[in-house]
């Protein structure tokens, strides 16, 4: 069985390969099982290479989060991140898996309200972010990190973020409006005044935007009538 380019881990019998191909395959038609848990945890046995038995891992945990298994996802995501080592040459092999596995840690703790424990999961992929990810998810994972770190009182790291998710996501509303609250936090009200200005004229239409104006008028005093 040849061994394709992308894997570089230690089995050559092309076992491997050949089943992380089939499970993400399933993986992509939101059809990846136990049984598929249990053919993972066959292939670590016959994988050596520690960034591919985390990248194996990895794929475990993911599959857990996808069945509505957090406690067995937190488990296995948190194991595999602990187990990759980025100063490894085949650490470029998995890096979409390492950042995809990031997000999903991030966005499991930020379901649970543990934002402490979500943030810096979300920070580790920040360097490999334009390596792997699209803009629109980029601007997604910055929005996160922004509710993280303004639950958790960093309000100027909340800040440097919801500057770039409003940039990353083309000023929508959901980024606007974090930015607005991440002004109001730092203190700047002439600039949340100004962003609110923008959000009148961008998204009145919004299912959000009553909620965004109860926040306008009770912290900036703003009235709603567009300048």
């Amino acid at each position: 069985m040849s061994i394709p380019e992308w894997y570089t881990g230690s089995d050559r019998s092309g076992e491997v390969a050949q089943g992380i191909e089939a499970i993400i395959a399933k993986m992509d038609e939101h059809q990846a099982d136990h049984q598929d848990i249990r053919r993972l945890r066959d292939l670590q046995s016959v994988e050596t290479e520690v960034n591919w038995r985390a990248f194996l891992l990895s794929l475990i945990g993911t599959i857990h989060y996808d069945l509505k298994e957090q406690d067995q996802a937190a488990e296995a995501l948190e194991s595999a991140l602990m187990d990759f080592k980025p100063y490894l040459s085949t650490f470029d092999e998995v890096l979409s898996v390492y950042c995809q596995t990031c997000y999903t840690a991030g966005v499991l703790f930020y379901e649970r309200e543990q934002y402490a424990v979500a943030a810096p999961y979300l920070l580790r992929c920040l360097p490999y972010l334009h390596e792997v990810y699209e803009n629109a998810y980029v601007g997604d994972i910055y929005s996160l990190l922004t509710i993280c770190l303004n639950m958790t009182d960093d309000v100027e790291g909340a800040l440097v973020f919801a500057e770039a998710a409003a940039f990353a996501r083309q000023y929508d509303c959901e980024s606007l409006e974090n930015l607005m609250i991440a002004y109001v936090a730092t203190g700047q009200s002439q600039k949340a005044s100004e962003v609110f200005q923008v959000l009148s004229e961008r998204c009145r239409q919004s299912d959000n935007f009553e909620r965004i104006l109860d926040f306008a008028r009770r912290e900036l005093g703003e009235t709603g009538v567009v300048n």
